[in-house]
């Protein structure tokens, strides 16, 4: 599997993102308008209340819920359809991204979605944007795209047979012991996108101990590639 064709499908996401929000910004479009057009599901969400303001009707349907049912969850959305600890990772990096105030930047990471506790995890690649906004007083928003894994080739269908591959984990079972749980921490994070920047933030440290953290990461494990970082991370439950 080519390292390059994760990139393709970020930027992708990317630009796709980009232009919706352009558009928006100069209201050629409303997202309600086109949401149910675009591959993926997408979604708005207001960080000043912590909800869902919009939901198009790919992601209404994989989650069984209304868009209106999903905005009264409120806060509840997110511990409803997404592991705790993932979740809770992933708001503070979207806290992070939102300070920046930059609407031409972008974020990608992977998660796990799920429409109910009765269902197994999917894994999805997701594009965040900062949502055009018209009153620089109005809480911020974000606009996501989110595409399922198993349509990207990068992942493709090894994504959701990671976990099951017992030859490779009895294979590297050796090097998971050489991580120490720093290690882990920062693996788990850099497998789902995050910049070293955020990942000192977030964990406390300075970008010179991540960035040696990195190297040590890359020594044990012997990887050339994000995408050989995915496979280890999933086989061992790191993420």
């Amino acid at each position: 599997m080519k390292a390059h064709t994760q990139s393709e499908h970020i930027n992708n996401c990317r630009a796709q993102l980009h232009v919706l929000g352009v558009n928006i910004n100069k209201n050629i479009l409303r997202i309600e308008d086109v949401g149910d057009y675009i591959p993926g599901s997408i979604m708005v969400q207001d960080f000043g209340i912590m909800a869902n303001t919009y939901m198009n009707k790919n992601g209404c349907d994989f989650l069984r819920h209304s868009s209106e049912e999903l905005r009264n969850l409120g806060s509840g959305y997110f511990s409803r359809f997404f592991p705790a600890q993932e979740i809770e990772i992933l708001k503070e990096d979207l806290k992070h991204f939102i300070a920046l105030r930059d609407y031409n930047k972008s974020q990608s990471v992977f998660q796990r979605v799920r429409p109910d506790s009765d269902t197994d995890y999917k894994w999805y690649l997701t594009t965040s944007k900062l949502y055009p906004i018209q009153d620089l007083a109005e809480s911020p928003k974000l606009i996501h795209i989110a595409v399922e894994a198993d349509s990207l080739s990068f992942a493709g269908k090894k994504l959701g047979n990671l976990i099951a591959d017992d030859i490779f984990v009895r294979r590297n079972y050796h090097l998971f012991n050489l991580l120490t749980a720093r290690e882990k921490e920062i693996i788990c994070l850099i497998a789902k996108g995050v910049s070293s920047m955020v990942i000192a933030d977030t964990l406390f440290l300075s970008i010179h101990t991540v960035n040696n953290h990195r190297k040590n990461i890359i020594h044990k494990l012997g990887i050339t590639s994000l995408s050989q970082l995915v496979k280890f991370a999933v086989s061992f439950g790191i993420i």
